[in-house]
């Protein structure tokens, strides 16, 4: 269970020179420690999607969503960390922080999981209108998928934190009479869409109190000195890719020996090693300012 998110999450690296993009998961660290560790944390939705009056089927995808993500972070959090989860499925009624701490104590739980909030619609971003050859003007609509989810995580009867998580990224693109009135897709008909887009916002915020794990992509150097990199990736023998990394990270060309190190940094975060990945890349950036080392030292702060 605790790779579905994998199946659902595709992560794309662009770059301006010859690599290869590598694809791995890596374990990451909480950036809030929950202290003391919860013994057992109950999981409900406190969001009464009944009372928006939306369409059947939206009403019934929404529920759907939320009962199954649900379900996928208390399996996540049990696996990665051990803790106990329990599940609360459909709506539960809860508007003060104590009818939240007597759910708490009634499920002989620790910690609770709130869903305050929940949506997931399309975003018309941009219209572009071109001339045809026979004078008459065509448009194309550009829409992004969002969701909009609002958590809250409780100790007992007390607040620990709220966040409030917005996802966009683009969906598709279509012909329309006019940008205006145009409608767009349909999140019931692109159920799927919606499911890809909710996990990503659980698996962050997940990752924000616990232990986890995240797909990466990115870019290898394996041109020039570093073509044997390239055929030992390959081979996916990532052992000798590294091996073959290591040879120049003191080179005295120092764009050659940051390159080199930040390659180190790559294949020691595919290891899980993050502590080798992150001194690697210092030093990678101390020899140089490459764009790829310091987009992945983002990824660690």
């Amino acid at each position: 269970m605790r790779h579905l998110a994998i199946c659902f999450i595709v992560l794309l690296a662009s770059c301006t020179t010859p690599k290869n993009i590598i694809s791995y998961t890596s374990r990451t660290l909480p950036i809030y420690a929950v202290d003391p560790p919860p013994q057992k944390i109950i999981l409900f939705n406190n969001y009464d999607v009944a009372a928006k009056k939306f369409r059947d089927n939206k009403e019934q995808l929404f529920l759907q969503l939320i009962d199954t993500m649900m379900y996928w972070a208390g399996q996540r959090i049990n696996e990665n960390t051990g803790i106990k989860t329990e599940i609360i499925r459909g709506y539960t009624q809860a508007n003060s922080d104590t009818s939240i701490s007597s759910l708490i104590t009634f499920h002989k739980a620790s910690h609770a999981i709130l869903v305050n909030y929940f949506d997931v619609s399309f975003e018309q971003t941009r219209v572009d209108v071109t001339k045809d050859n026979d004078g008459s003007k065509s448009r194309k609509a550009y829409y992004d998928i969002i969701s909009d989810i609002s958590y809250s995580f409780y100790a007992h009867d007390s607040l620990i934190k709220k966040r409030d998580l917005h996802q966009s990224r683009f969906h598709s693109s279509r012909s329309v009479a006019s940008g205006l009135l145009a409608a767009g897709p349909n999140v019931v008909v692109q159920r799927d869409d919606a499911y890809r887009i909710v996990i990503e916002s659980w698996q962050e915020y997940l990752n924000y109190f616990f232990p986890g794990e995240k797909m990466r992509s990115r870019p290898v150097f394996t041109k020039k000195e570093f073509e044997a990199v390239g055929q030992a990736i390959s081979r996916q023998d990532y052992e000798a890719a590294l091996t073959e990394s290591l040879r120049f990270i003191d080179d005295p060309d120092k764009a050659k020996a940051a390159k080199a190190c930040y390659n180190c940094a790559v294949f020691f975060d595919r290891k899980n090693q993050p502590g080798e990945a992150k001194k690697y890349l210092r030093q990678s950036l101390s020899f140089a300012t490459l764009t790829e080392a310091k987009q992945m030292w983002n990824d660690f702060e």
